[in-house]
């Protein structure tokens, strides 16, 4: 599945930390890994070239094929890194969530943007990620919804990439104790049946309880030594401009490990 991850940074370090996470990744699947850094003149693309190579040659890319690009983005680096992807099918994006948007308090405003253009995934690096060797289980994330559950075929195939133990976790509110419980079970074990199926690997499911969704799932990705997780990018504000929900958001600002984003197709239409 994974040949080819792109690498999009700004020249700080919280984007760099998307790097090593890709080298770690590529190391473990046998992919190259692109550096891509996009100027605004043509006149400095030669400089950044060197510097991005540079600092690039800092890091212990022992046994991964690696390159640096540069290029400019006249119509913005979301437009860019899409098109990008269209020439390179199987690529994924690797990135940094730091951002300044307006419209992306918790996700950069490129990742958000570049989510909205595309379906993914992005395999997005929040601030608290941990070196990873990416041998531990995979998570999925799943809330009732057919739109979360778009992301179990995902979610299947990194588990074969990676020979993971996958998991499946939903969570329920604690306040209701009702013999929904029971139904949630049987959902979060049937979604475990087809996804052992899908992956040729014995799927694990917990239906977890809290009222922060969000660090419930990280928390939990963390007690198991989660090495990825996997999450839909579905909304409920109505608002479109908010590609990215504000739980798969939250995922990725607590979680330890990083977060491979899907938006469900039946939302491009929103975009």
């Amino acid at each position: 599945m994974v040949q080819h991850l792109i690498v999009p940074v700004d020249g700080s370090d919280a984007a760099w930390r998307a790097v090593d996470v890709a080298v770690a990744l590529a190391r473990r699947v046998d992919a190259t890994v692109e550096v891509v850094e996009m100027v605004t003149e043509d006149a400095e693309v030669t400089t950044a070239e060197t510097a991005l190579a540079e600092r690039l040659d800092q890091r212990d890319d022992t046994g991964v094929g690696s390159s640096v690009t540069v290029g400019t983005a006249p119509d913005g680096v979301a437009a860019a890194l899409e098109a990008m992807v269209d020439d390179h099918p199987e690529a994924t994006v690797v990135m940094s969530s730091h951002g300044r948007g307006r419209s992306a308090a918790l996700l950069g405003s490129v990742t958000e943007e570049l989510l909205r253009r595309t379906y993914g995934p992005i395999v997005v690096v929040g601030p608290h990620v941990q070196q990873s060797d990416f041998v531990g289980p995979l998570l999925a994330a799943v809330d009732g919804s057919k739109a979360s559950e778009f992301g179990l075929p995902l979610a299947a195939a990194w588990a074969i990439e990676l020979c993971s133990e996958p998991w499946i976790v939903q969570v329920a509110d604690p306040d209701v104790v009702t013999s929904a419980d029971a139904g949630e079970s049987a959902y979060i074990a049937r979604l475990a049946r087809k996804l052992s199926k899908e992956s040729g690997h014995r799927a694990q499911f917990e239906v977890l309880r809290g009222h922060d969704i969000a660090a419930e799932i990280a928390d939990y990705a963390s007690s198991i030594g989660a090495t990825m997780i996997v999450a839909t990018t579905h909304g409920r504000t109505g608002m479109p401009r908010f590609v990215v929900g504000s739980t798969a958001a939250a995922i990725v600002r607590h979680a330890s490990c990083p977060v491979a984003l899907l938006r469900p197709p039946h939302l491009a239409a929103t975009g």
